[in-house]
C-alpha cells in the first residue's frame, strides 16, 4: 500500500493521493540511463575548462503542454482543477497511456518524466519495453506529432513545444491536458548557446549579434499586443516558421497563431538561469544520471557552480549601455561596410525562436554588421548541439537541457 501527499516547491502543482498498489518506482531506471545514454543523456566530466559551449541569453520561457485524444477514457479524472487553476494528477488514469515527446534530450521530455516519475510515482519507459505501472514514451518529432496520432490509434497523447501544440489542441482531436507553465511555471524553455572556441576570437561579434538580437526581442514581445502595428506582420511570421515544412502540412490559421504566441514567454534576460539549470542538473541526479561525485571530481561542489560556469553573461553585459539599454551600432564598433558572417543551427518549425526570424527579416543584424547564415532546420535540440560541438555551427538556439547534458558530457575524459 502506498500513500503519501506531496507537495511540489517549484511549480502550483499539489499531489493528494491515496492508492492500493504495488510499483517499483525505479523499475525501468537501467533501461532508461541506456535509452539516454543513445541521446546524450548520460553525463560524466572533467576538467571545467574544456567546456565546448556557453549559454548567452534566453530565448524563451515556459511555451509547451500536454494534450490527449478528446475520447481518452477517464480523461476528467487525470487532472484535478480549482477555480481553473491545476492542482492535482491522479497516477490510476496515467498508467498504460503512450505520450509522444521531442526526445529524451528535450526540456518537453524532461517535465513529462519528472511529472510521471516524481509526481505521479510510475515508471516511465519507452514504448515497446514492459513494465508494471508505467506511462510509455515514445520519439516523435513535434512537427509530425498530429499525423502520427491520427495514423497510430496506440498513442494516447503527446507534450509539444509551439504551435504544435496549439494546433494539437485546435484541431478536435486532441485537448489541453496541462500547459507547462501549470506545472513549473516561469520555468527555462530556448537558450542561446555559443561554440567556445568562436567566443574567444569573436566578443565584438557576440556583443553585436546579440544586441540586434535584443532588438528582435523587444520587437516581438511589443508585436504582441493586438493594438501594436506590427501584430499582423507578427502572425504572418509565426503561421510561416510554425507551419512544418510537408506537402501535408496544414497552413497555421491565426486563431493558433495567437493561441500559441499567447503561452510562450519571450526574455533574453539570463536572470536566474543559472537557478533553474541547477535543477535540471539535480533532476538528472535524482534519476542516478550524473552522480555529485563526478561534478565534485570535476571541481564543481554543486549543481549551480557547473550551471554558474555554463551560464556566461560577459557578452549579453557587453551589448548594454550603462542605463541598460541595447547599444548602438556605432557605440560596438560597426559603422557600416563589411558583414561579419555567423552560422546559426535553429529548430524546425519552433516559434520559441522566432525573434531570430525577426531580427533577419526586420534587418537588426544587418545593422549591427551581422550576416546570419541559417544553419538547419534540426529537428530537436541534440542535433543543434552536434552541429555546434563540432564547430559547423558558431551559435545556436536551443532547448536548455540538450545544452546542459551536452557541455557535460563533452567534459568526459
Amino acid at each position: 500500500m502506498i500513500k503519501f501527499k506531496t507537495f511540489i516547491s517549484k511549480n502550483r502543482l499539489a499531489i493528494s493521493v491515496s492508492l492500493n498498489w504495488n510499483y517499483k518506482t525505479w523499475g525501468a531506471v537501467g533501461v532508461l540511463i541506456i535509452l539516454l545514454s543513445a541521446s546524450g543523456l548520460v553525463l560524466s566530466l572533467e576538467d571545467p575548462e574544456k567546456e565546448s559551449v556557453s549559454i548567452l541569453a534566453r530565448v524563451n520561457n515556459d511555451g509547451s503542454g500536454i494534450f490527449v485524444r478528446a475520447d481518452t477514457e477517464n480523461l476528467a479524472d487525470m487532472t484535478e482543477t480549482a477555480d481553473g487553476v491545476l492542482t492535482a494528477v491522479n497516477p490510476q488514469y496515467w498508467v498504460g497511456k503512450v505520450f509522444m515527446t521531442p526526445g529524451p534530450s528535450s526540456i518537453q521530455h524532461m517535465i513529462l518524466m519528472d511529472i510521471v516519475k516524481e509526481d505521479l510515482g510510475l515508471n516511465f519507459v519507452q514504448y515497446g519495453t514492459v513494465a508494471d505501472n508505467a506511462v510509455y514514451w515514445t520519439q516523435v518529432a513535434p512537427g509530425q506529432m498530429i499525423n502520427k496520432i491520427t495514423t497510430d490509434d496506440s498513442i494516447d497523447g503527446g507534450i509539444a513545444w509551439e504551435p504544435h501544440y496549439s494546433v494539437a489542441v485546435n484541431d478536435g482531436l486532441c485537448v489541453e491536458l496541462m500547459t507547462t507553465s501549470d506545472y513549473w511555471q516561469g520555468h527555462p524553455c530556448c537558450v542561446v548557446a555559443a561554440n567556445n572556441s568562436f567566443l574567444s576570437g569573436n566578443e565584438n561579434a557576440t556583443e553585436r549579434f546579440l544586441a540586434a538580437y535584443m532588438l528582435s526581442v523587444q520587437w516581438v514581445t511589443e508585436a504582441l499586443s493586438e493594438t501594436s502595428e506590427d501584430h499582423d506582420a507578427l502572425l504572418e511570421i509565426t503561421k510561416a516558421i510554425g507551419t512544418p515544412a510537408a506537402p501535408s502540412a496544414t497552413p497555421m490559421s491565426d486563431e493558433v497563431a495567437e493561441a500559441a504566441l499567447a503561452n510562450i514567454t519571450y526574455a533574453y534576460e539570463l536572470g536566474d538561469l543559472a537557478e533553474q539549470l541547477a535543477e535540471v542538473v539535480d533532476t538528472y541526479k535524482s534519476l542516478n544520471i550524473v552522480q555529485q561525485s563526478t561534478l565534485t571530481e570535476a571541481g564543481y561542489d554543486s549543481s549551480l557552480a557547473f550551471t554558474e560556469h555554463l551560464v556566461n553573461e560577459q557578452y549579453l553585459a557587453g551589448a548594454l549601455n550603462e542605463e541598460g539599454g541595447v547599444k548602438e551600432p556605432g557605440d560596438l564598433g560597426h559603422y557600416g561596410g563589411a558583414l561579419t558572417h555567423i552560422g546559426v543551427a535553429y529548430l524546425a518549425a519552433d516559434i520559441h525562436q522566432i525573434a531570430l526570424h525577426v531580427g533577419i527579416e526586420q534587418g537588426f543584424f544587418e545593422d549591427y554588421g551581422i550576416e546570419i547564415e541559417l544553419l538547419g532546420p534540426f529537428a530537436a535540440g541534440g542535433d543543434v548541439m552536434n552541429a555546434l560541438l563540432s564547430g559547423h555551427a558558431s551559435i545556436g538556439f536551443v532547448g536548455s537541457p540538450p545544452v546542459v547534458s551536452s557541455s557535460i558530457n563533452a567534459l568526459r575524459s
